[in-house]
């Protein structure tokens, strides 16, 4: 046995209580409470329990997966197969003890397709088809904790799972997400692409935009890592993400900086291409309410009197980080008319059929609240599907009556 697989199980509290299980006798007795915990804590069985430790438990296996598919190509089958064989004849020892009914019903296969696939391999012996389902996915996601997850996100010290939720629908942009989509399907592939920047107001849909291409480009193996306001930060989450062979994207949400502030300069250097770029699998998508990023007031231009004789070169240094995005996708301002057609669009996508007077009850509801935005298109169709009184309220009104709200302030 190599152990080279094995010790995360172990790490997972799984193996002992699986082993003990295997030799039968007074251990049984022993170790069926642990054993038993662990297969609850994955919805499933003890062959459960063990494939979630193989596939995302801390260990030699997932180091080395870390290094991707030229890693794997490297004499690890040996290995893999040493331990599986293990696994699998302790998974058949425990079975064999009888008290498998009282555990756990197994968790169905669409939990994680990929967990149930080893653990079936392991409750049949399977030892060659369970090493190359570790080898595809390792290929595909990765080893370990961070394999678990489409998204992570970084809190300034580690990375973690990240729960983006479902993008909404998006009407009326669909030339930018032709373009995004475009870029992106060239990044999976290994292609070139660029480094991309939605820029719009707020509620246009830049951030469901990104989110989005989450679910289109799942069968692709493609991953958000998102970075929050600590941008200075961004060499500290590169190096704690380490050799990074999956295609993910950096995505930097709502970012903007304020003159003067030098956060902006790591984030510049690596779109630049520095010496402490990004790895060639991560690819920078940034959302902003601002087409420059760095806010500018025509007082912070240079005073023609003043005596530093490069003034204007300091100036556009900070204005040109935008310009280093191969890619900036505008999102427009949502005015009251296309207001109104994003409303109308959500409301046939979701099979919802609008009120008589909804466009009077839609100018109000904006009015009141939030103004001309994408998401409060989307609100206004979530209070209809409800059938809220906010909506009756707002329809107090006619589509004379209801001036322009005002737009939303970028």
């Amino acid at each position: 046995m190599s152990w080279f697989l094995l010790d995360a199980v172990e790490r997972a509290a799984v193996w002992p209580p699986a082993e003990a299980m295997a030799a039968g006798g007074e251990r049984v007795r022993r170790a069926y409470p642990a054993a038993w915990q662990a297969a609850r804590l994955v919805g499933g069985d003890l062959a459960d329990a063990v494939a979630d430790a193989m596939l995302y438990g801390e260990g030699a296996w997932a180091r080395v997966a870390a290094g991707g598919p030229q890693a794997l190509e490297r004499d690890v089958e040996g290995a893999l197969r040493a331990d599986v064989a293990r696994a699998a004849q302790v998974v058949a020892g425990a079975a064999a003890q009888q008290v498998t009914p009282a555990w756990p019903a197994p968790a169905p296969a669409s939990a994680d397709a990929v967990r149930a696939a080893v653990a079936a391999g392991l409750r049949e012996g399977d030892v060659g088809g369970v090493v190359a389902a570790l080898l595809r996915h390792a290929a595909r996601r990765g080893a370990g904790p961070l394999a678990r997850h489409a998204a992570i996100a970084w809190d300034g010290r580690a990375w973690g799972p990240a729960s983006p939720p479902p993008a909404d629908p998006l009407v009326g942009v669909d030339e930018q997400l032709a373009r995004l989509d475009a870029n992106v399907a060239a990044f999976v592939a290994g292609r070139p692409a660029h480094a991309t920047l939605l820029y719009g107001p707020r509620g246009s849909g830049k951030s469901t935009a990104v989110r989005g291409l989450l679910e289109r480009f799942a069968a692709d193996g493609l991953r958000l890592a998102e970075v929050g306001a600590d941008i200075g930060g961004l060499p500290r989450a590169l190096a704690a993400l380490g050799p990074w062979p999956y295609p993910t994207l950096l995505v930097l949400d709502d970012l903007a900086f304020e003159d003067g502030e030098a956060g902006y300069r790591p984030l510049r250097s690596l779109l630049e291409g520095g010496l402490r770029g990004l790895p060639p699998r991560l690819l920078v998508v940034a959302t902003s309410n601002r087409r420059h990023l760095v806010r500018e007031r025509l007082r912070d231009r240079p005073d023609p009197l003043d005596d530093d004789v490069h003034a204007w070169d300091t100036h556009h240094e900070r204005l040109a980080l935008a310009d280093r995005f191969g890619l900036v996708l505008t999102f427009p301002h949502v005015d009251r008319e296309r207001y109104l057609t994003l409303v109308a669009g959500l409301a046939e996508m979701a099979g919802l059929p609008l009120p008589h007077d909804w466009r009077s009850a839609a100018v109000r509801f904006a009015e009141r609240g939030n103004g001309y935005a994408g998401r409060t298109a989307r609100q206004f169709v979530t209070e209809v599907a409800q059938g809220s009184g906010a909506v009756a309220a707002a329809a107090g009104g006619s589509d004379r009556d209801a001036g322009p709200a005002a737009p939303d302030a970028p």
